[in-house]
């Protein structure tokens, strides 16, 4: 490696670190206001275990906002998802705020860092947690295994203003379909880590004729969403009101003054309720991957080079 370079990659590897304390100090920071509010209402979905033990639900959801961590029984795919509101003080808003502006600083040094290379890149973040030995060992002792970027990237839900109604819901599940030619797949199996598994998949695409198209599939998995009624303006004679559809991943955050009720809600499961499709009779695409590295796969017969 160049002294340039390793100059380059030695100020991104500092620059994470830095952003990494800073985000970790402000969730931290946010996490203790919270709890501070403990005399405004809340509602988070429990479990029917957390019920039985009566888990308190601003505790609940100060553990959904610190959790960055991948869990060694989870799958590493998944996020956690939880629907919920917390009632906030202006302070705790504030620093929520100041919370999601360190995330998105942390997520800029980490793209910064991908783009020097994968492996560099990978090496670098998986030391995060190593940075300090506590940090490590109270990882290991609640069986994070290491850091789920996509969990800290993600805002603390905020809203500026009480609103009249929330009303939760999962979106469905659903995939997108990116038609591609063969030269375009094969730059996209030459930029993964070179396998066993690779090296057959270029060897089978080498085998197609040049022309026929190819598909690329990427599932979306359900998410859950907020519809937010908020009253119109103050001098608004007529009473309009203004609709707002935002992603909610983690409870959302509420402007409540002590005594004051939470906007009105209905609870929602805690996983999206899986409703039976029947399978089109006009299905193009085959369904088992040619090249499962990057979940390609072939066009039925009739469908191949139209």
């Amino acid at each position: 490696m160049s002294s340039s370079r390793s100059q380059s990659v030695a100020a991104l590897h500092s620059e994470l670190f830095i952003r990494f304390e800073a985000m970790l100090t402000l969730l931290d920071t946010c996490c203790v206001q919270i709890l501070s509010d403990e005399k405004l209402l809340a509602w988070v979905l429990l479990t029917e275990e957390e019920s039985e033990s009566m888990v308190s639900m601003r505790n609940k959801a100060v553990r959904l906002y610190s959790s960055i961590w991948y869990e060694d029984d989870r799958d590493g795919r998944e996020t956690i998802t939880c629907p919920g509101i917390v009632g906030a003080s202006p302070e705790t808003l504030a620093a929520a705020n100041a919370c999601n502006i360190a995330k998105d600083a942390f997520k800029m040094a980490v793209l910064d860092l991908k783009a020097l290379g994968r492996l560099e890149a990978n090496l670098i973040i998986a030391d995060l947690q190593h940075r300090q030995e506590f940090v490590a060992t109270a990882m290991r002792s609640i069986g994070a295994a290491r850091l789920n970027l996509k969990q800290a990237y993600r805002h603390i839900p905020i809203l500026e203003k009480r609103p009249l109604k929330i009303g939760f819901t999962w979106s469905k599940n659903g995939r997108v379909i990116q038609r591609m030619n063969r030269t375009t797949v094969k730059r996209l199996l030459e930029q993964r880590v070179e396998t066993p598994q690779t090296r057959l998949e270029l060897q089978l695409l080498s085998e197609l004729h040049d022309s026929e198209a190819l598909a690329r599939i990427r599932s979306i998995c359900p998410h859950l969403r907020a519809n937010i009624v908020f009253s119109g303006c103050n001098n608004d004679v007529n009473g309009t009101i203004q609709r707002r559809l935002m992603q909610t991943p983690l409870p959302i955050l509420v402007p409540l003054l002590p005594g004051e009720m939470l906007p009105e809600f209905v609870p929602i499961t805690t996983e999206p309720q899986i409703r039976p499709r029947m399978r089109r009779a006009d299905i193009k695409i085959e369904d088992k991957p040619f090249l499962p590295s990057v979940r390609v796969h072939r066009y039925r017969v009739p469908y191949r080079f139209s």
